[in-house]
């Protein structure tokens, strides 16, 4: 049976969270998401989730939703990273609060960003019948999808690191109920031997202070 601690677990999670942060802030600084080309002159446009869309292909700004979205998403993972780290270097307590804290957010910030990718997804379809011929996804846009695996399995990581802890914290408790038993039982053994001994002292004076000798010579001086 393989044994994970729980200090390979905050590894492995802060790996997978930087990861996510990287590839999110590479995703704002690379504007080829997606190619869009035009239906005119066949000219190809770069476009990404985070621009403003450009006037002469997109003229709507249809992404101000998207936009707000990958945003919060942004700031959501920063944050999961600063608790990360912060509960690695043991900067905050390590209970299961906390753990469950960071996967509830984990799941929310993969859930939302599949969300806006998928709605990106809608927008572009829409925009393919209005205003450009037809478009082209670039890796980008597959690191987007790898930061929803990320996320998804931070989650997974936080409910295992959970599990873990508790499961570590009820074995620490039979321990414990075990050694104070055996204490127990040690200090009953020691008053019931205490006992013995005061039993035996209290007859072996009465012993001395009646001896049998002199009890049988008054019997027969009588």
């Amino acid at each position: 049976m393989v044994h994970v601690s729980n200090r390979s677990i905050q590894g492995m999670n802060i790996l997978l969270s930087s990861w996510a942060v990287v590839l999110m802030v590479m995703g704002i600084t690379l504007d080829e998401w997606v190619e869009l080309i035009s239906e005119d002159e066949g000219i190809k446009i770069n476009h990404s989730p985070w621009m403003i869309c450009c006037p002469a292909v997109w003229p709507e700004d249809d992404l101000k939703v998207v936009r707000i979205m990958m945003m919060s998403i942004l700031g959501l993972s920063f944050l999961l990273n600063l608790i990360l780290g912060m509960k690695f270097t043991y900067l905050i307590p390590q209970n299961k609060s906390i753990q469950l804290f960071t996967a509830i957010l984990s799941f929310s910030s993969g859930i939302l960003l599949l969300w806006a990718l998928t709605l990106y997804h809608n927008k572009l379809k829409q925009g393919q019948s209005m205003h450009f011929s037809s478009y082209r996804i670039t890796w980008i846009m597959n690191t987007a999808y790898l930061n929803v695996f990320f996320l998804s399995v931070c989650g997974i990581l936080s409910l295992l690191e959970c599990k873990l802890s508790t499961s570590s914290s009820t074995c620490l408790n039979i321990h414990t109920s075990d050694t104070e038993c055996k204490e127990s039982e040690k200090s009953i053994e020691g008053i019931f031997v205490c006992i013995i001994n005061f039993q035996e002292d209290k007859v072996y004076g009465l012993f001395q202070a009646y001896p049998a000798t002199d009890h049988f010579s008054k019997r027969v001086s009588d």
